[in-house]
């Protein structure tokens, strides 16, 4: 099949799936047959019976009548799951070559246990398994992929930077090469990286780190002793001609659809355009459905409703699903507004794209957007610095459109322009932010917690994410190496610990016990678990044996 008629069968696919999958009768039904399931495991269900004969069906149930729909779900779907299964890797080794600078047997073992955890993560898309014309809400994929684990059977986008930065110590190369490529088709299909691998995630995305996750392969590529001449340049021409192409695409998707212009200087009346996170919906999140019914359950108006779920959609496609970040009212989900904030961090990853870009533009020879590039970098951290600026709190903050204020609390993304390097406003030193939020880096025994609120959501107090220690560790390495051991070792001992006890990886832990797995959220905490494992292996290859120290400093 030609890549065009390919185009045409894959928008087909989808479009037909989609009729099924965003049907809230469908939904609805399914939920019936068993109340407690989790409502992400109604949309991960491939049809066992042809599309057209599944919407025939749908359209003739008796929504009311539970012998009815339990026979629906009999006869036309499948169990959750069904078209994906293992694959096998070809770039795994028993003993990848890092480990001959582990002393610590000990610290040996467990990067042998944690290892082979890849082979349990990395899935393909079988649709050998299902009869001709049934459908399935995973989208098309070029190559196997990493999953995070647990319910999430499917590729997440920002989660692969992380799972990125182990396959490279793990010397999988191949792998990362698969998964970026992976990528790269999305961009080329949809015109951005979707939240995850399924058609209920077309309408958002997540955090734009596709640049970074390519210039990481980029630099590890031309570092490596065991690649030849001929593999690194094949490596680089593939990354300046095609991933750079898809970096470009994917930062017009975010500068251009996702922006809003904003007066940052009245004297000078200048303006900029900042990113945001904004999804359009009219409708609860597929895979979450019932729970977005629930918390919009108290508004008044139809457009008060439409507008809660593109916040509840937007703050999805943050990542930080959900926080208190934002909530008006930081312990009621039902005042959430997170299309009416300009987020830090979303804004940071941005600045460190443009200078990717810059790189990659001098790379390819291309002086003028090697230039141009550089200048949007700098003018974008003006822009951050001007209106995100908060001398009071002495830290950076997301930015209330409708207020025209700083949002108040601390949160982990408050810091995010260091953790791409950017310069804080003049006058203002790295050393003295780094000194003012100490508190928060050493009076937690498990790492540093997202947020200093506690809340019922995930994404607050007392949780610890792989992803937040992996940016404050790498930003305090080059600003204060001896507490980036030291955090670097509480959140290895807190992994450490819990694998210990119970032999699983989990995606979130306790701050105050280390190896107690984190609480809160639409869901019960998940194993596996990619990035905690990509961060932990970042974390060996950088500390070694020093993490199994005493966190004391």
């Amino acid at each position: 099949m030609n890549s065009k008629n390919e185009d045409k069968f894959i928008k087909y696919e989808i479009h037909e799936a989609v009729k099924l999958y965003l049907n809230e009768k469908f939904l609805r039904c399914v939920k019936k047959v068993n109340p407690n399931v989790d409502s992400k495991s109604i949309v991960d269900r491939a049809t066992r019976k042809p599309i057209e004969q599944v919407l025939m069906a749908l359209d003739d149930l008796d929504e009311h009548n539970l012998e009815q729909i339990e026979q629906f779900v009999d006869t036309h779907l499948h169990e959750p799951g069904i078209e994906i299964i293992r694959a096998e890797l070809t770039d795994w080794v028993e003993e990848p070559r890092f480990l001959k600078n582990i002393q610590s047997e000990e610290l040996r073992h467990f990067c042998t246990a944690l290892n082979r955890v890849w082979l349990d993560l990395y899935k393909k898309l079988d649709m050998s398994k299902l009869e001709h014309e049934c459908v399935t809400s995973h989208l098309p994929m070029r190559y196997p992929f990493i999953v995070p684990g647990g319910r999430f059977i499917e590729i997440y986008y920002w989660d692969t930077y992380w799972t990125i930065e182990g396959l490279l110590v793990c010397g999988m190369i191949d792998t990362v090469r698969q998964m970026i490529e992976n990528f790269i088709f999305f961009i080329k299909k949809f015109g951005f990286i979707p939240n995850g691998s399924r058609i209920y995630y077309l309408n958002r995305s997540q955090p734009p780190y596709f640049a970074q996750m390519v210039m990481r392969y980029y630099d590890h590529c031309m570092n490596c002793d065991h690649l030849s001449p001929e593999a690194k340049q094949e490596i680089e021409n593939f990354v300046l001609t095609d991933a750079y192409k898809c970096i470009l695409i994917e930062y017009r998707y975010w500068t251009r659809q996702k922006s809003v212009e904003i007066l940052i200087d009245k004297r000078t009346k200048r303006k900029f355009k900042f990113s945001r996170y904004t999804v359009s919906t009219n409708m609860p999140r597929p895979e979450s459905y019932f729970e977005d019914m629930h918390t919009a359950s108290e508004c008044k108006t139809e457009a008060e409703r439409k507008k809660m779920y593109c916040d509840i959609t937007a703050a999805a496609e943050s990542g930080y699903d959900f926080s208190s970040r934002w909530f008006k009212d930081p312990m009621n989900m039902s005042t959430i507004q997170t299309t009416d904030l300009i987020p830090v961090d979303l804004n940071s990853v941005l600045y460190k794209n443009e200078l990717i870009l810059s790189t990659l533009s001098e790379l390819n020879g291309d002086d003028l957007k090697a230039k141009l590039f550089k200048r949007l970098a700098i003018k974008r951290r003006y822009a951050i610095n001007k209106l995100l600026w908060s001398k009071e709190n002495y830290c950076w903050s997301d930015y209330n459109l409708k207020t025209g204020r700083l949002t108040d609390h601390f949160y982990a993304s408050n810091l995010a322009p260091l953790w791409f390097e950017m310069r804080p406003p003049s006058g203002v030193r790295v050393s003295d932010i780094i000194a003012k939020h100490r508190g928060v880096f050493d009076g937690y025994d498990g790492g540093v917690p997202v947020s200093l609120l506690k809340t019922t959501q995930q994404w607050d107090f007392n949780n610890v994410w792989a992803p937040n220690q992996h940016s404050y560790i790498m930003m305090l390495l080059k600003h204060d190496p001896r507490m980036a051991l030291k955090l670097a070792r509480k959140f290895f001992n807190t992994v450490f610990y819990g694998w210990k006890r119970s032999g699983m990886i989990f995606e979130k832990y306790d701050v105050h016990v280390p190896g107690e797995r984190g609480a809160g959220g639409e869901y019960d905490v998940q194993t596996g678990f990619g990035w905690t494992n990509g961060v932990i292996f970042s974390l060996i290859q950088i500390f070694k044996d020093e993490l199994l120290q005493p966190t004391t400093i």
